[in-house]
């Protein structure tokens, strides 16, 4: 049978003056030539032609190339920038606004495109969505321009680029009147910085310094045992001991002895208050401010050219507060014994604000 069936499709080749066309049919028909041989595929000498035509989803491959996506690659074109799409400069944004732009892009062959920044910058904080094309975010603060190279890509790989801008401008933020108690507001990057009355302070000088504690009190302990230090104590008496209201106090040797407040960082320092020791022995009678950046170099507050000196408390319960006048700008801050009951004992706290920058 099989010789047979070979001998029937070698007929089909044979030069046959009646036959226009031949045809064979067959799940999948293999032609090849012997070993080393080639196969041509020739039209007809009047200028036929040479149709490959697959039907539906089939395609035609030559090696392991397909040529019909071969030449649908050649054939696409590159994706098209839209007329309607505002090219160059976006617009002008004001700091803080929302920013939501679309850019368009259209494959003529009708596929997905896929968006790229190639060059530039975004203005920080603003995104591109590489899908949709999408520009959002918050404009910053400044003014300035940002200029940036879009591409914009379909699945063959075509591309085409555009170039657009942002501009950015400034927000006054001082329109809003934003200090209160007589400050002065000076205009900042996205902000803004109150130049605060005495004795208001805090980012729109609302608060009372002389009234806001720093946190040496045992009641809040904001300021930790290991921000306070003393010199030349008396007894078992450690300087976490000398806060305002604490169970005993500090108790220092003589004038010789000191005890310290580490604020943490430099601040605008507006009032001191003391208490004495807990028994009516140990209390302080007058005492020295000395008060430092840099816990290095200390200066004393002055009355006039000679140290300021301040009257403590001689009652177990009673609380003695000063204001500084001026305020002082000090991150370290140390209370010195002048005149005392027996030994100098003390429990302290500090009053002010930070440092606006």
């Amino acid at each position: 049978m099989a010789a047979i069936k070979t001998a029937y499709l070698l007929l089909l080749f044979l030069p046959n003056s009646l036959a226009s066309f031949f045809e064979i049919q067959y799940p999948n028909v293999l032609v090849t030539a012997e070993t080393g041989g080639n196969l041509t595929v020739e039209a007809g000498p009047q200028g036929g032609n040479i149709i490959m035509k697959p039907t539906g989803n089939g395609t035609v491959y030559i090696g392991k190339t397909d040529i019909l996506k071969l030449f649908e690659v050649v054939n696409s074109m590159p994706p098209v920038w839209e007329l309607k799409s505002v090219h160059g400069s976006l617009g002008t944004f004001l700091g803080g606004s929302l920013i939501s732009l679309n850019l368009e892009a259209v494959d003529p062959e009708g596929g997905s495109l896929k968006y790229e920044k190639v060059s530039g910058a975004l203005p920080p904080g603003v995104v591109l969505n590489k899908a949709t094309g999408q520009i959002s975010g918050t404009a910053p603060d400044v003014d300035a321009t940002y200029q940036f190279g879009i591409r914009v890509t379909d699945k063959h790989g075509k591309y085409a680029d555009q170039i657009f801008s942002i501009d950015t401008r400034e927000k006054n933020q001082c329109l809003s009147n934003p200090c209160s108690h007589g400050g002065t507001c000076k205009d900042d990057i996205d902000s803004f910085v109150c130049t605060c009355q005495s004795p208001y302070g805090g980012t729109t000088c609302a608060t009372n310094c002389e009234s806001r504690a720093f946190g040496v009190d045992q009641s809040s302990k904001k300021i930790a045992d290991a921000q306070m230090s003393a010199h030349y104590s008396y007894g078992d008496h450690p300087a976490s001991d000398g806060r305002l209201n604490a169970p005993q106090g500090w108790i220092g040797q003589n004038t010789a002895s000191w005890l310290q407040v580490d604020l943490g960082n430099v601040m605008d320092v507006h009032a001191v208050a003391t208490q004495g020791y807990t028994s009516s022995t140990y209390y302080t009678s007058t005492y020295q401010l000395q008060y430092s950046s840099d816990g290095n170099t200390f200066v004393n507050t002055k009355n006039g050219t000679s140290n300021m000196v301040y009257n403590g408390s001689t009652n177990v319960n009673t609380i003695t507060k000063h204001v500084l006048t001026p305020p002082i700008h000090a991150r370290f801050i140390r209370f010195k014994p002048v005149t005392y009951s027996s030994h100098p004992g003390l429990r302290v706290e500090v009053y002010g604000c930070e440092i606006n920058s």
